[in-house]
């Protein structure tokens, strides 16, 4: 017998092995053209032609779906029906209805027309939703291939510093006494004199003349501003902590004997006592936020925490506190400044 490899064992060396072909049993045999009845028991039905030749008269209509919806909605009728006769389903007191579960089913993606209508949009859309993950997913679990990261340790605490040793006062020579430096005479005629114009003494003597600090005027006319805030009926009724603001002082403001309470809505009057605010104070930077409010929506800009600040003569942090109370129970919307504009 000859060692040498045949020319077919060298091809089955070089080449790689085809597939396997899938097993099939005796009796699912087809001989010619004819099939078993096992074989037209596995294959009930005949599958389409992809292609129909136009010549040989095919009896398949060619605006005939490939694949037809009819089975698979009536399997999912069925289901369906066999999910509503079980008890578990009797038993939940808001069940969906068989509309609902076959309009559930019967759902399909529209990723295609929202990629047509616009690629554009979609694709920078997509595109900024993978970033976000991906910063999501680095953040979580950091670089690939690294470990997590384990608890960071704290630095020593520092030295405590030795207390400074007290120096002994030694005797030292007398200091030299330095010859004080007089500044020069200037003539009253001189035309430095005129323009610094000096006072007889260094400074005025009677207090009346000196620069007194000027206390910051309290913002009390609301009458002389306008008014284009939103209706207090649009607050819900009977909630006095509607507008509510966290303020840390806990020393509420008594506003029973303000003049001006009458002219507050019940939460606003929790809200004015909370951040300290006099009853005519509060209105007054209410009217400046919904006037600032008002240019903004003019000029087409956003309403920032920041132009409340501006436009209050209070503190920046109640202002704040205002804004962030106003926008909690929608008072920014355009809708109650169409009337204005």
């Amino acid at each position: 017998m000859s060692r040498h490899p045949s020319p077919n064992q060298k091809t089955a060396r070089i080449l790689p092995s085809p597939p396997v072909s899938p097993w099939i049993s005796k009796q699912y045999k087809v001989t010619g053209d004819k099939a078993t009845m096992d074989d037209k028991e596995l294959y009930p039905t005949k599958d389409p032609l992809l292609y129909p030749d136009s010549q040989s008269g095919s009896s398949i209509p060619v605006d005939q779906p490939l694949f037809s919806s009819e089975p698979t909605m009536k399997a999912a009728q069925d289901i369906v029906s066999r999910h509503i006769a079980t008890h578990k389903f009797k038993n939940v007191v808001a069940a969906p209805t068989r509309e609902e579960y076959l309009l559930a089913l019967s759902c399909v993606s529209t990723v295609g027309q929202d990629y047509n209508r616009n690629p554009g949009a979609y694709l920078k859309r997509a595109r900024e939703e993978n970033e976000e993950q991906y910063w999501k997913a680095k953040r979580i679990c950091g670089k690939p291939g690294t470990k997590p990261m384990s608890h960071v340790a704290i630095a020593p605490a520092p030295p405590q510093k030795q207390p400074r040793r007290a120096i002994k006062a030694t005797p030292t020579s007398t200091p030299i006494q330095r010859v004080k430096r007089t500044p020069k005479a200037t003539p009253k005629g001189s035309p430095v004199s005129k323009l610094v114009n000096y006072p007889a003494k260094g400074r005025s003597e009677t207090p009346e003349a000196r620069a007194q600090g000027t206390k910051r005027p309290e913002d009390v006319d609301y009458d002389s501003l306008p008014d284009y805030s939103p209706p207090t009926s649009t607050l819900p009724p009977g909630n006095p902590k509607s507008l509510k603001a966290d303020w840390p002082s806990p020393n509420v403001l008594n506003l029973s004997s303000d003049p001006d309470r009458h002219m507050l809505h019940e939460a606003e009057l929790n809200l004015a006592g909370t951040l300290r605010l006099s009853c005519a104070t509060y209105l007054c930077s209410k009217r400046r936020i919904f006037a600032a409010r008002l240019q903004a929506l003019k000029i087409g800009k956003e309403f920032r925490k920041t132009d409340a600040q501006q436009a209050c003569k209070i503190d920046v942090n109640k202002a704040s506190k205002l804004w962030t109370a106003y926008d909690k129970v929608g008072w920014f919307n355009a809708r109650y400044f169409q009337q204005y504009l």
